[in-house]
C-alpha cells in the first residue's frame, strides 16, 4: 500500500513557523510531525510514501537525503511543486507513480491522528467506494453531511443543499487510482481543488465514510494548535537527552525540550516548546514556542 502526504502548502496561518519549516516538519517531542504519521501508516500496511513539496525544499531534502529518501527503510518519494497545486493538482502529479490495482491512502500534513487506517480500508473495500473519508463527529467545521444507515457522505460545506454538515473530514481519505479519470483536462501545473470532483462521488453514491470520534486528532492550523497539541499529548520524551538545562532554570512539566536545545541560568518557562539546537536568552516565558531564529508567543 502506498501513502501520499500532502506536504506543499504554504502554511500561511501557521505564521511565522512557516517561514523556517513546512508544516509537516514540525517538531513533536524528538522528531518531525511527518515521521509521526509516517509510524502509524506503517503500522497500517503503508510500504512506500509520496510526499508533495513546495516551498523550504531543502528541509524536506534534509528530512530525506538523497539519494535514496526512506524513513524505517520504507521508500519516500519527494514531488516538488514550483507553485504549490492545492488538492487536486498535486495529486494529479504524483498519479505516474501510483500503483494502479491499490487504494491510495491520502493525508494531510499538519494533522496528528491515529485513525484506524485497516477499518478505514475495509469499508471502503466493502462498500466499493470510489473514495472514503475518516470523519469526526466533534471538534473542527462540521460541514459534511453523512448518512450513518448506508456509510454515504451526502454533502459537504452544503454545496448540493442536501445537508448543512454535523461531520468533520478529519483530513485522511482513502481513495481508487480511478479517480483520475475525473480530473479536468488542465496543463499539469495548474492547480485545482478535489472538492468539486468529490462533489460529482457524492450525486453518484460513490463517497462514503467512517465516523471515529474515539481517536487522538490534532490540526495544526497556526501556532497556538500547535502548542496546544503538543502540551497535551502524553510521551516521556519532553526533555532530550542531549538538551542542557540549567538547575536555576525553571520549567514547568508540560515543557517540551529539542535536540542540543540550552536552556541557561535566570530562565523561567511555563507551557513552552523549546526546538532542537535552540539557546534560550535568559527572562520569562509563557506560552511560547522557542526556535533557533525567533520566539512566537501563542
Amino acid at each position: 500500500m502506498q501513502a501520499f502526504i500532502l506536504g506543499a502548502g504554504l502554511g500561511t496561518r501557521l505564521a511565522p513557523l512557516s517561514s523556517i519549516v513546512p508544516k509537516p516538519l514540525l517538531p513533536v517531542f524528538q522528531k518531525p510531525l511527518i515521521q509521526h504519521m509516517m509510524d502509524h501508516f506503517i503500522r497500517a500496511g503503508v510500504q512506500e510514501f509520496i510526499v508533495n513539496t513546495s516551498h523550504l525544499e531543502l528541509m524536506w531534502e534534509r528530512a530525506f537525503p538523497f539519494p535514496d529518501p526512506q524513513y524505517r527503510g520504507v521508500p519516500v518519494t519527494l514531488s516538488h511543486e514550483e507553485e504549490p497545486l492545492d488538492s487536486g493538482g498535486g495529486l494529479r502529479k504524483i498519479m505516474p507513480l501510483v500503483h494502479p490495482d491499490e487504494p491510495l491512502l491520502v493525508h494531510n500534513g499538519d494533522i496528528y491522528m491515529d485513525f484506524p487506517i485497516q477499518e478505514l480500508l475495509h469499508e471502503h473495500r466493502r462498500q466499493g467506494n470510489m473514495v472514503t473519508l475518516a470523519l469526526r463527529s466533534v471538534d473542527g467545521k462540521r460541514n459534511v453531511g453523512f448518512e450513518p444507515s448506508s456509510g454515504r457522505v451526502t454533502d459537504m460545506r452544503h454545496a448540493l443543499g442536501v445537508d448543512p454538515g454535523s461531520y468533520q473530514f478529519a483530513g485522511t481519505y482513502v481513495m481508487q487510482p480511478e479517480l483520475a479519470s475525473l480530473f479536468p483536462d488542465l496543463s499539469p501545473e495548474t492547480p485545482f481543488s478535489i472538492i468539486p470532483i468529490w462533489l460529482e462521488l457524492i450525486k453518484q453514491g460513490k463517497m462514503g465514510g467512517v465516523v471515529a470520534d474515539w481517536p487522538t486528532w490534532h490540526e495544526m492550523g497556526t501556532p497556538k494548535d500547535y502548542l496546544d497539541a503538543v502540551l497535551s499529548m502524553n510521551s516521556r520524551d519532553r526533555i532530550h537527552p542531549t538538551a542542557i538545562l540549567s538547575p536555576a532554570a525553571d520549567l514547568s512539566e508540560d515543557c517540551v525540550v529539542g535536540k542540543d536545545a540550552v536552556i541557561p541560568d535566570g530562565c523561567t518557562l511555563t507551557d513552552c516548546i523549546v526546538w532542537p539546537r535552540t539557546h534560550v536568552a535568559p527572562g520569562v516565558y509563557n506560552r511560547c514556542v522557542l526556535t533557533p531564529r525567533l520566539n512566537v508567543p501563542c
